[in-house]
Order: C-alpha cells, then sequence, then structure tokens
C-alpha cells in the first residue's frame, strides 16, 4: 500500500511505515457544535529537508512565518482512496533521536454552516420577513405561509373580578398585545444550512410534524430596571366619566373638549388617592414625578430624554346596537394620539335561534338590511304544516311569538316593499334572537394597547389630550370605567403599527447553534455533514441509522487483533431524567395538580456497572407550557397558552417570557355559539400547544417527554437508545479494511457499507447486528482499522 501525503499540493516525504491516527466517534453527531472540527486524521512525517521547507522551518524557534499563522490544506492518499481532506495544521515538532518528527492534524467535515451557527446571534437567521404589526397581520398569519405566526397567550395575572353590564361578562377587544411572535422551527433549521449551500437531507425534518413545530419569538429588550426607578408611573381614573358620541360617532378623552368628553383617560398615580368606594388606591405609584397634571391635562416628563412607549389598559361600558349576525354598532375602536390608530369590532355574542326554536317562545327578530317601508312576514313548520304565519312586521326588529304546538322549525322571511304584490322570501340576512334580547343595549368592552416607542425629553414631554373612542353612532354613550390605567413601557418592544422585521421578532440573546442543540436534545438527532458534497443529513438517533443496508463484516475481521466486549451500561447513569429548563408560575402550580412534572421523564438502568446516581439532561433552550381553557368569554372552550410568574419580585415586561416551543395544528373549530373576536370573529381558533390532549377535531400530541394522556412522550426517540445501553454490548476490535472501504465509509449517498449502516458479525459462533460507534486507529501498512460496533436490540 503505497501511502501519499499532500500539503498546499505539494508531496510530503513519509517513512516506509508513517503513522496515523483516523477519528470518528458516532457520539458527536449528537452535539452540533462538533460539526465545527468534523473528523481528524494525525500523523507523523520525518523531518527531512524537503518537508522543513515546506512547514516552514518548525525546528528553528525563530522561523519568520510560523506554519499556522497562514491557512493551509492537506489530503492522505492510501493508494488511489481519499482518506482525508481539510485544513491543516502542525500540532507539535518533536526533537531528537532517532530524528526530529513533525505531528499534523488534517481535519475535513468541519462544515461552514457549524461554524456560522456557533458564531452568529439567533436574530441573524437569514430569512426575509417584513409586516406591521397590527391585527390584520396577526390574522392572517395563521393561515398564510409565512415564517411568523402571532398565537394568543395569556401572561400570568391575579385573577380581576369586577362588575359587568347585562348577564354577559366584559366583552374583550383582542389586540396585537394578546398574541406573541412564533416562528417556524423548520424555516429557521432550513435557512440556517441553505445560506451556507449545504443542502439538508432529512426525513424528518421534511415530515409534518416537523414543519409544524414553532418557537417563541422575542421582542428587543434591555434593562429597565433603572428607568422604572426613576421615571416608571402606574396612573388610574378616581371615578367612572360618561359622554355621548358626537356627529362622527366619537367621544373624546380630553380636557380641552367641553361636550362628548369623558376628560383625562387617566387621573391620578398618587397612591393615597381613593377609588370609586372611598378606599386608597394603593397599587399606583409616580417615580420621579414624571406623571404630572399641567394646566389641567395629564402628561409624561421624564427627568432625561428616553425612548418609552405606553401600555393602556381600557374598560369602558358602550351602548350597541346589533349590526350583523357576527358584529354589533357601538364604541369599539380608540385613537391614542401620535398616529396611533386601534380599529376594532364587537363581537355579537347573542345565539341565533332559528335552528333551535321552542313552541310558546318569544323571539326578537333583527333584520340586518331592512329598508324603510317594506313589509315583513315570518312564518314557520308546526306539526309538519309548513307556512305557518307568526309575526308580520314593517320594522328593522320586532318581538315574534312561536305557536304553542309541538314541532316549531324552519322559520321563513318574507318580504314585500313598493309596488310589490306577493311576499318573496326575504334575500337578506336576519336572526331570531331570544326575546329578552333588545336590538340596542349596553355591554362592557375591555382592551389592552401597547404603543410603539418614542422619544420623549423634559422639554418635549408625551401628552394624552388627542385620544378619542369611535365606531359608535351619534348620540351613543360610553361610560369609561374607573379601573382604567396608564403605565410606561421602557423596553423599546415594538407596539401597535410597528413596523416588523424577523430580527424585531427573534431577540433571543443566544448563538443560532442553541436552537440545533435543543432540537437535538427534544429528539435525540444526529446530524452528519458530508463535506465533499456539502450535504447535511439529520435524523433521529433510531432513523439515522438506514436498515436497508446492512452488510456481513465478518470476513473483515482480522484474526491477529484482540476482541474487546464491554457492557454499554459502563459509560452512563443509573438514572437519567429527560426534562425542559426550570417552570414558569404557572407551570409551577399545574404541576401541584399533576401526578408528575410536566414534560418530564426518567429511567432506569438496571445493570450494576452503570454510574451511579442521576444525570439530568434539560434543554438548553426551551421551558414547558400550559394551556388552558376558559379565559375567553367569546370563546371559552380555546385552549390559550399560559406563560410568565405572576409571584416574580421583580416582573418582566408583559411581552417578556422565556423561549417555548409548541406545536400549531392550524385552525381549530370553536363548538356552537362561540367564535373567536376581533379581527377575525369566525367560529375558529388558530390552536397552538405544547401538551393537547385530542379532541373529535384534532388529534392529540404532547411535546412532554412523559407519555401524558395517552399521548406518546418524546422518550420515542431515546427508547431504542436507552434500551442498548441497558442490555446489550460494545465490541471493539481489528478490521482490515483496504484504503477505498475507509474512503467509503464517509460517503453515504452509495450502495456501499458507510457509518449509517448496519453491520453483520459472527462473533464466538453467534450473529450479532451493530451500528458503528467509534475508529480508534489505523495501520495503514497492515490495512487494519480499530473500530468499536454497539450491538442493536434487533439481533
Amino acid at each position: 500500500m503505497k501511502i501519499r501525503i499532500l500539503i498546499d499540493g505539494i508531496p510530503c516525504d513519509t517513512d516506509t511505515r508513517p503513522a496515523i491516527a483516523l477519528d470518528y466517534d458516532a457520539s458527536a453527531l449528537a452535539v452540533p457544535d462538533s460539526g465545527r472540527t468534523g473528523r481528524s486524521l494525525r500523523l507523523e512525517l520525518p523531518a527531512t529537508p524537503e518537508n522543513r521547507a515546506l512547514l516552514g522551518w518548525p525546528s528553528d524557534l525563530h522561523a519568520a512565518a510560523p506554519f499556522n499563522l497562514a491557512p493551509h490544506r492537506g489530503a492522505v492518499y492510501a493508494d488511489d482512496a481519499l482518506l482525508l481532506e481539510g485544513p491543516v495544521s502542525l500540532r507539535a515538532t518533536a526533537l531528537g533521536a532517532p530524528g526530529d518528527r513533525y505531528r499534523m492534524e488534517i481535519r475535513e467535515g468541519g462544515a461552514a454552516w457549524a461554524e456560522t451557527a456557533a458564531r452568529t446571534m439567533f436574530n441573524a437567521f437569514p430569512i426575509g420577513y417584513r409586516a406591521y404589526l397590527t391585527p390584520t397581520t396577526v390574522w392572517q398569519s395563521w393561515t398564510d405561509d409565512k415564517p411568523v405566526k402571532f398565537f394568543p397567550v395569556k401572561r400570568d395575572a391575579y385573577p380581576v373580578t369586577n362588575s359587568s353590564v347585562g348577564l354577559q361578562p366584559a366583552l374583550r377587544i383582542l389586540s396585537p398585545d394578546d398574541y406573541h411572535p412564533f416562528l417556524s422551527v423548520a424555516a429557521l433549521v432550513g435557512s440556517l444550512f441553505a445560506a451556507e449551500g449545504y443542502t439538508l437531507k432529512s426525513r424528518f425534518a421534511e415530515s409534518a410534524f416537523f414543519r409544524s413545530l414553532y418557537m417563541s419569538g422575542a421582542y428587543p429588550s434591555k434593562d429597565t430596571a433603572g428607568m422604572r426607578r426613576h421615571m416608571d408611573f402606574l396612573a388610574r381614573r378616581r371615578t367612572e366619566a360618561t359622554a355621548e358620541a358626537d356627529a362622527q360617532g366619537r367621544v373624546y378623552a380630553s380636557p380641552h373638549m367641553s361636550a362628548h368628553s369623558v376628560g383625562n383617560l387617566v387621573e391620578t398615580a398618587h397612591a393615597g388617592d381613593p377609588d370609586p368606594e372611598g378606599n386608597p388606591m394603593t397599587e399606583l405609584f409616580n417615580h420621579g414625578n414624571c406623571f404630572r397634571i399641567e394646566q389641567g391635562q395629564i402628561l409624561f416628563r421624564p427627568p432625561v430624554e428616553v425612548s418609552v412607549g405606553f401600555r393602556y389598559r381600557l374598560r369602558y361600558v358602550t351602548d350597541y346596537r346589533i349590526r350583523s349576525r357576527q358584529w354589533l354598532e357601538g364604541f369599539d375602536s380608540v385613537y391614542l394620539g401620535d398616529g396611533i390608530d386601534a380599529p376594532g369590532r364587537l363581537l355579537n355574542r347573542f345565539a341565533d335561534r332559528r335552528d333551535a326554536l321552542q313552541s310558546g317562545r318569544q323571539y326578537r327578530a333583527v333584520v340586518f338590511d331592512h329598508i324603510d317601508g317594506t313589509q315583513y312576514r315570518a312564518t314557520c313548520s308546526a306539526g309538519g304544516t309548513p307556512g305557518l304565519p307568526i309575526a308580520a312586521f314593517s320594522t328593522r326588529s320586532a318581538l315574534v311569538t312561536t305557536p304553542a304546538q309541538e314541532g316549531i322549525r324552519d322559520p321563513v322571511l318574507q318580504y314585500r316593499r313598493g309596488a310589490m304584490t306577493q311576499y318573496a322570501d326575504y334575500p337578506g340576512d336576519w336572526a331570531l334572537y331570544d326575546g329578552y334580547i333588545g336590538e340596542t343595549g349596553r355591554t362592557e368592552v375591555e382592551t389592552t394597547l401597547r404603543t410603539p416607542p418614542v422619544r420623549v425629553t423634559p422639554t418635549s414631554p408625551k401628552t394624552f389630550s388627542t385620544i378619542y373612542f369611535y365606531g359608535a353612532g351619534e348620540g351613543m354613550g360610553l361610560s369609561l370605567d374607573a379601573s382604567c390605567s396608564l403605565q410606561p413601557c421602557f423596553s423599546g418592544a415594538p407596539g401597535l403599527g410597528s413596523p416588523l422585521q424577523f430580527a424585531d421578532v427573534a431577540q433571543h440573546r443566544i448563538r443560532q447553534s442553541v436552537l440545533l442543540e435543543a432540537l437535538c436534545h427534544l429528539f435525540n438527532l444526529r446530524i452528519h455533514t458530508e463535506q465533499r458534497t456539502r450535504t447535511v443529513r439529520m435524523e433521529p438517533e433510531e432513523e439515522f441509522y438506514d436498515r436497508t443496508k446492512t452488510f456481513d463484516w465478518t470476513e473483515h475481521i482480522d484474526p491477529a487483533g484482540s476482541v474487546e466486549i464491554t457492557d454499554l451500561a459502563c459509560g452512563v447513569h443509573q438514572t437519567r431524567t429527560l426534562g425542559y429548563l426550570d417552570d414558569d408560575g404557572v407551570v409551577t402550580r399545574g404541576n401541584d395538580t399533576l401526578a408528575s412534572p410536566l414534560g418530564e421523564w426518567s429511567a432506569e438502568n438496571e445493570s450494576y456497572a452503570t454510574i451511579p446516581g442521576e444525570e439530568e439532561l434539560r434543554s438548553p433552550l426551551f421551558s414547558p407550557t400550559l394551556s388552558r381553557s376558559g379565559d375567553l368569554a367569546e370563546a371559552p372552550s380555546a385552549l390559550v397558552m399560559q406563560v410568565s410568574d405572576r409571584d416574580r419580585e421583580e416582573l418582566p415586561e408583559a411581552c417578556e417570557f422565556s423561549p417555548r416551543i409548541v406545536r400549531y395544528c392550524g385552525m381549530h373549530p370553536l363548538p356552537e355559539g362561540e367564535r373567536w373576536g376581533y379581527p377575525s370573529g369566525e367560529a375558529r381558533y388558530p390552536l397552538a400547544a405544547f401538551h393537547f390532549a385530542g379532541d373529535a377535531a384534532t388529534e392529540g400530541f404532547t411535546l412532554c417527554f412523559e407519555d401524558r394522556d395517552g399521548q406518546r412522550g418524546l422518550h420515542r426517540y431515546y427508547d431504542a437508545q436507552f434500551g442498548r445501553e441497558r442490555l446489550r454490548q460494545r465490541i471493539t476490535l481489528w478490521l482490515r479494511l483496504a484504503p477505498h472501504e475507509i474512503e467509503q465509509l464517509f460517503l453515504c449517498d452509495g450502495p456501499t457499507p458507510d457509518i449509517r449502516s448496519v453491520f453483520l458479525f459472527r462473533i464466538g459462533g453467534e450473529r450479532v447486528r451493530c451500528i458503528l460507534s467509534k475508529i480508534h486507529g489505523y495501520d495503514p501498512a497492515a490495512a487494519a482499522v480499530r473500530c468499536s460496533f454497539d450491538r442493536l436490540a434487533e439481533d
């Protein structure tokens, strides 16, 4: 066998039997950062004059240009087989008898993607995304193909109970502040490899399961503790205020308007001021006296220039008029000044009873597209007889009573207008509501709005005198509740209407490689880079090995070499626990009601050869997430993710919480009578969850490691490996392999054996099936390679 070693294309002098150490360890495939170095080959060169000159006279400590200060490439050939090619470095110079020698290392597979991922911050993923933070953007993200979606979240808070108008609880108009950006994991991973010119070949990455994974994004944040100490405030109203809409349907929150105004939106930030019941409002504060009332108007005047947004928590009672089966007319929108418009809509939560009529009951008919002068006639079927009249009216709304007969069904509205002499079926939309419901009435509304940061200075304070509510008809009333509050936000996060790029929603302070580490932990992934073809393979450990490529290598065993058999259990702990990072407050309280901690699974190894004690294998990035129904009065069945911790001493900004991973199941139907609020108004909602038990519409799943609610946990990706480590052995032996066979081990597309193949051996008269675990050394003169193989469970 002829060994050729080239450095920068120049052949090196070699011994008749050069020492070569070929390096491969399958466990490194589970560590994305190992892709930066790939596999290595170590060798020694004699200190001949030619080698001295090629290596820059390394024996001379005063050499002008040390070898390692410039990039060099090396290649090692055995006969015509290329064993390894890549960057080469001089590791050491050994001086003395029988002669000086140069210890070299050549690395192959040092992937550019791995280097980029380890050096580049998360927000620099090469993903093109542009949008504006509006309710429409939120709504459209649920069904578009963009890599960013906005899912509803509920920040952990102590429940607040307030009285409401009528029989229904307050209607919550959802704003972008009630949602959080989530990023497509498939898009992130794909862009990482593609940006460096690599092709990702992965059945797992192409699966519907993987493409449904989303991780929480993050808005820009900074240390706001100092600003909070010196400039923060929480302001509220002292009393309720009422006003009627002007001709434009507006009510103003301004002290400068003499009519159609409720005055300043909030009135005080002084903790001693009384609430409407006369009790001191102890939750209020005004650090640095930055919240002020000057010349009758409220303003924020900081001691220094600052970039700040504001969070408005609004609660009010509005007159309404039923506009359609979907929406009400009333005060549904608010203008916050400085060009910040917050449009909304009031959901019509009254149930249309046309498909569930009862005999002898009174109902209210509402004709949504009524035209003055039109006469209507309503009929129904009773006892199998159709066309039974139940009402005649000529107004937009009227009370109707069904006959006291059985089998009331199929209501029909007919109309007659103008020159029409006969009644015809009404072509427009109409509804029948319970009789106690009026066409007009009053309903309570609440919403939370966060504005984009603006520059505010001591001489140019932020004022709040151009705010107004709108959307109502002239003369409709609005009563502003005393619980309305105003507070500054110093984090720099985007607010309502802010332009967004990918970096604005991906401000995790981590490197891109941390995401890959977290995915490897979740799904027990193996990532292999074939540098020559710039191909990356990524599969769970059990699927990484190709059972269709099985080769009997018994004849390759070197009979002169030793065989060593050790239990795989020798290298693992007695107990291993798979889990996530520390829980937040919601999960901590939820765990008190669960039989085992959410997301956590432990495996025992019964072998007495294990390392005593427990090893915890926790996610380097993600925390578990509980979802809960009942948070939205309009859609009480909807599961909404619960995040944050209400009991933290130093609360973060409301848009901040620890990273999460969830599955997005698409638009999930709501039960009859429930609808998602503004902006969709649909009878479905975006279902994204960490764990979902399943229902008639959507199959259940879990991202817990443990089995829960009949859903198999992520431990399934570890079961085969842990089973081998419990029962099987590692076999280390010498194999006689030709150079081209070693070369082909690292080329995974061909029909020949490679590192992903299954190998058969007959040892001691028994046949075993194995996967390649390590390559320890190579003797090119004897064409012998020392390797370790792990026995599979199915041999």
